[in-house]
This record gives C-alpha cells, sequence and structure tokens, in this order.
C-alpha cells in the first residue's frame, strides 16, 4: 500500500483526505519514485474549487510538482538506475518542441493522478535526473513555476545581460523570474500592491520596485526607471487587470509573456498602444520535459535558490494548502516527506 492525498474537485479543501491506495506494478519504461518533496500550485487550488477548464475525475490525487528517489525500475527503462535523484517534469505528454492544446490533459494532478503520494510509479520519459547540489524542496518548485519562469526568459527569446524585466506582482512565477533573470545578468523591477512584498522581494535582488496602488499610471513610473526606454520583457500574470498598464511600460519590440489570470475586467487595451508601441504579447503554457532539464542544469551550475514561504510536513498537507491561499504568502510552498529542511 502506498499512502496518498487525494480530492474531490468541485467540493473545495474540505475533500483533502489521507487514504492508503494499493501499490502498482511497474509496466515496461516504468519507474517508481519515492516522493521527497512536492511544491503546491495555483491550479492545485482550482482543481479543488471545480475551476478547472478540464473535464476532471470525481476523485484526484493532487499536485504536479514532486522530486524524489528511484525505488525500483521496469523492464526497458534505460536512463535511469534505483537510487538516481530526480524530479518529475508537469506535463510528460510535452516531451520537447512548441505546446498544442492535445496536450492539456497529459499533465499531472488533473485528469491524470498528481504526486501528493508517498511514492509514484511513472514512465521514465517523465524524468529528469537531479544533481547532489539541488535541494528536493528546491526541485520540487522547479516543474510549474520555474519551467514557466524559464519558458518565458529564455526559450521564446533568449533574455540577455543587460536587459530589464518586469515582473507584475509578486507570486511564484513573478519571484522565480527575478531569480533567474538576476542570475541571468538582467535588471529587474517589480509591482506589487504591498510595500512590504517589495522590500522582500529588494531582498531578493530587484533593482526597483513600484506599488502599483499609490501609482495607478504606473508604466509611466517604470519608463522613469528606465530612462524612457520601457521594458525589454514583462512578465503579466494578472491578465485583463493590469495588461494595458504592462503593454504601455515595454519598449518598441519588447515582450509581454502572458502567464496566467488573475481576474477577466479590466482596462481595455488601446490597440494603438499595441500599434504605436510596438510590444509583443505572447502566451507561455508551462513548457516541456526539455525545458525543465535545461532549468535544472541552471539551477545548478548558478546556485540559484528559489524563494520558498513555508514547509509542512506530508502529513500536514491540508495546513499547506492553507497557506498557500493566504494573501501573505510569498514564495513557494512546499510538502516534504522526511525532515523539515530536506
Amino acid at each position: 500500500m502506498r499512502q496518498c492525498w487525494t480530492l474531490k474537485p468541485g467540493y473545495g479543501l474540505e475533500s483533502l483526505a489521507l487514504k492508503d491506495l494499493p501499490t502498482a506494478d511497474l509496466e515496461p519504461g516504468q519507474v517508481r519514485v519515492s516522493i521527497q518533496a512536492n511544491s503546491l500550485n495555483s491550479r492545485d487550488i482550482m482543481a479543488a474549487m471545480g475551476q478547472s477548464p478540464l473535464p476532471l475525475p470525481d476523485e484526484i490525487i493532487p499536485a504536479s510538482d514532486g522530486a524524489g528517489v528511484i525505488t525500483e525500475v521496469g523492464e526497458g527503462v534505460t536512463r535511469f538506475s534505483e537510487g538516481d535523484r530526480v524530479v518529475i517534469c508537469f506535463n510528460p505528454s510535452h516531451q520537447d518542441g512548441p505546446f498544442h492544446p492535445s496536450m492539456a490533459i497529459g499533465a499531472l494532478g488533473e485528469v491524470r493522478p498528481g504526486v501528493l503520494a508517498s511514492d509514484v510509479v511513472i514512465e521514465e520519459a517523465a524524468l529528469v535526473g537531479l544533481p547532489d547540489t539541488v535541494s528536493f524542496a528546491q526541485a520540487a518548485c522547479l516543474p510549474c513555476v520555474g519551467v514557466t519562469a524559464w519558458s518565458a526568459l529564455f526559450e521564446m527569446a533568449p533574455l540577455m545581460p543587460g536587459q530589464t524585466v518586469l515582473a507584475v506582482g509578486t507570486g511564484t512565477v513573478s519571484l522565480t523570474s527575478l531569480r533567474l533573470a538576476k542570475a541571468a545578468g538582467a535588471r529587474v523591477g517589480v509591482t506589487s500592491s504591498s510595500d512590504e512584498k517589495l522590500g522582500r522581494a529588494e531582498a531578493l535582488g530587484a533593482d526597483f520596485t513600484i506599488n502599483y496602488r499609490e501609482h495607478p499610471d504606473w508604466a509611466d513610473k517604470v519608463r522613469d526607471m528606465t530612462d524612457g526606454a520601457g521594458v525589454d520583457v514583462a512578465l503579466e500574470t494578472a491578465g485583463p487587470p493590469s495588461i494595458a498598464q504592462t503593454i504601455r511600460a515595454c519598449r518598441y519590440g519588447g515582450r509581454v509573456m502572458q502567464i496566467g489570470l488573475k481576474g477577466l475586467e479590466g482596462p481595455s487595451i488601446n490597440l494603438l498602444d499595441v500599434l504605436v508601441g510596438g510590444a509583443r504579447i505572447l502566451p507561455v503554457m508551462v513548457g516541456s520535459r526539455a525545458m525543465l532539464e535545461r532549468l535544472v542544469t541552471a539551477v545548478s551550475l548558478h546556485d540559484i535558490s528559489i524563494p520558498i514561504n513555508q514547509q509542512f510536513h506530508f502529513e500536514d498537507a491540508p495546513s499547506a494548502f492553507a497557506s498557500f491561499t493566504s494573501p501573505q504568502t510569498f514564495g513557494k510552498t512546499v510538502i516534504l516527506h522526511d525532515e523539515i529542511g530536506a
């Protein structure tokens, strides 16, 4: 038997339950991974609340993000051995190349069972080797949020040293992007409605910060901070509530990387701002296993740490979900299966 947390989509976080489920046998090409750490993402809350756009089963094992140790390998496995440290990719259906909407149902933790379990059986093609220099807690922060930030900054067009990045908000994608962009030699600005969070962003390396409540036309402040030029790359994590300002904050030919939605209502986009400003608006849909592999290499080589807000034990997963939804959260919420700090 193995222990798994389950929830019922649409029934809220109160439906979380710790269950003993049968241990699955290995099929050819599969391995068994003893999970050592998980991290939570907004999609886990959306699934619990019945807000996923996908048709979910009546009960799911949540969480797409996990890292651990291989304890068993099946017939035909060639890339990994027992004892190898690994991190599991967000969507095993997306191995490399461009994303296609047909791949969406392959993401873990929704239609396909997630990894909030003591161990999982999964195809070796879903795994990326984990160097000893990257902890399980840090690795568990990478598959969804980490790859999304990596894709936005380096895959669609490479971020160059000396360029300027704007992270809209202080969500986990923004904070991860801050760490990655600074490691690449970029200048980074961050927006928020909280001076306390902006101060913490500065401690992580932000070069300039803007409180958008104090400055409703905050695109003008961004222009001031960039000598009138605007930013090269903007990571837009809110959508309609702020995208009109984000477009104006970009330089001519700059990129607005649209990541997720915090609401559907907001100021109308002025088409003239798009035409005259020359900003390109590009959607970001997480990324492939190959991107995760490149991200792990970069994190290891440059000793990049992803901000972690709080860590919980596996047995206390409901508290982790509750913490994740708190407006005071700043950084990733991690669930560890062994000692805190692993």
